[in-house]
């Protein structure tokens, strides 16, 4: 890890090979940190991950500041003292990668196992045949009971950096999907962060034949409200060729810019019962190619939440994609899309479904329709249907109005894709054998 750091800050235009497995907790050649380690090198080695999380209880808090106050013991302890303790967080330390870098695995074997890349107002990036884990947040700070938490560490993430192709690699937690740590009082911690996130006006990104697997908000391109004049005319992205699996959300979640969405298969575990009646997919015999998962009780099961996320007036180009879901509600479509902040007809949110008609003047499209679980699927009426449920059932604060998503394609142009599909399946078959890295095309 300490001559990878010294290598990707480098100024200079390189080409870099990685080969066999590099941890990001690797201190030195003869230490590896974990957790424990962290929490005892630090000026608080009392920390408890106990008292972090009561110390984001308000009432909790009060007690203590009043004992502070008052001079006072808290819990045995000195009460100033457990303030200083629990407002201390250890964190990774990201690598702050310089541009004109090509990052090459050597082989399958290549691994950056819980490495923070960042790359911030650099350019000129290539990221090609990597397996790539992010950090194990220590500390994560929960948000909503019983499972959403706000870790820190990314993989891979991109402010205001262009020119950027990641290809040929797999995004994951793990091999396999990571459960939540159970906690007390109910809460369940989720101690990573994205895969692949991107803001702040990062543009002209590719993002081709990846795998991402085993991850709960995986990609997240966009920044917020407060950022939005920073990427309304850029966040330009391509996602082609890209294999989602067991990836619950963010496959990916837009924000702002102009998304190209073309010949992906997301593959998930459906066991939430359907949002609403969906009546976008084709009545067939067709059936999936794939064969069902084992129903088996004792393995954690993914709580798959949503494939595509559009919000804040991103504009989404969608064709020749392939669906493929198991479980308890496998035929449910009704979470191919979800949405967020859409509250500006004068800013909508647009999406592009060419293959699916009544999109606009937009012309006649040479890829084919989207398929889900080999059926033909019109992506055009899915957004439509799920649209009329966020304003009709999710919309007790206001977050969305009419007029604040539209489907059409002005202004859009069809990109050429280097292979030529048939149909869904095709690109199914594609995707399975061409995603991921060299040798090496599953999770």
């Amino acid at each position: 890890m300490p001559d990878l750091r010294t290598v990707l800050k480098m100024e200079t235009p390189r080409t870099v090979y990685v080969k066999g497995e590099i941890k990001g907790n690797e201190i030195n050649e003869t230490t590896t940190g974990n957790c424990q380690f962290y929490i005892d090198s630090s000026n608080n080695s009392k920390f408890n991950f106990t008292l972090y999380i009561q110390s984001y209880n308000e009432t909790y808090m009060g007690q203590v500041k009043a004992a502070s106050e008052a001079g006072q013991l808290f819990d045995g302890q000195n009460a100033t003292e457990l303030l200083n303790l629990l407002g201390r967080q250890n964190s990774y330390e990201a690598i702050d990668v310089a541009s004109n870098l090509t990052l090459i695995g050597w082989d399958s074997s290549a691994y950056l196992n819980g490495v923070n890349l960042g790359f911030n107002s650099r350019s000129n990036i290539i990221m090609r045949n990597l397996r790539i884990s992010s950090p194990r947040d220590c500390f994560p700070s929960p948000e909503t009971y019983p499972s959403s938490w706000n870790a820190r560490y990314d993989a891979v993430s991109m402010v205001s950096t262009t020119t950027a192709w990641l290809d040929g690699n797999i995004f994951e937690d793990g091999p396999v999907a990571v459960a939540p740590d159970d906690f007390a009082g109910g809460w369940k911690v989720d101690r990573y962060d994205g895969l692949f996130d991107a803001e702040d006006g990062s543009d002209d990104i590719t993002f081709s034949h990846n795998i991402v697997t085993n991850h709960h908000k995986s990609l997240l391109w966009g920044g917020g409200n407060k950022e939005a004049d920073r990427d309304i005319g850029k966040m330009k992205f391509t996602v082609f060729g890209n294999r989602f699996v067991d990836s619950l959300s963010r496959n990916p979640l837009m924000r702002f810019g102009t998304f190209y969405i073309v010949a992906n298969v997301f593959e998930n575990y459906a066991e939430r019962a359907p949002l609403f009646e969906d009546d976008s997919v084709a009545a067939s015999a067709a059936a999936s190619r794939l064969v069902r998962r084992a129903d088996n009780a004792t393995t954690y099961r993914p709580d798959f939440q949503y494939n595509m996320g559009i919000y804040n007036a991103s504009t989404v180009y969608v064709a020749a994609n392939a669906f493929v879901q198991t479980g308890t509600y496998a035929d449910d479509s009704s979470r191919v899309f979800s949405f967020s902040d859409l509250a500006t007809p004068g800013l909508p949110a647009t999406l592009c479904s060419p293959a699916d008609g009544a999109n606009g003047t937009a012309s006649a499209s040479s890829l084919p329709k989207s398929v889900f679980n080999g059926r033909p699927i019109d992506l055009a009426k899915n957004a439509k249907n799920t649209w009329a449920y966020f304003l009709e059932s999710k919309n007790e604060d206001g977050e969305f109005a009419e007029g604040g998503f539209v489907i059409g394609c002005d202004g859009l142009e069809e990109q050429e894709t280097p292979v030529a599909f048939k149909d869904g399946n095709e690109v199914d078959a594609y995707v399975r054998k061409n995603a991921g890295q060299v040798g090496r095309a599953t999770p």
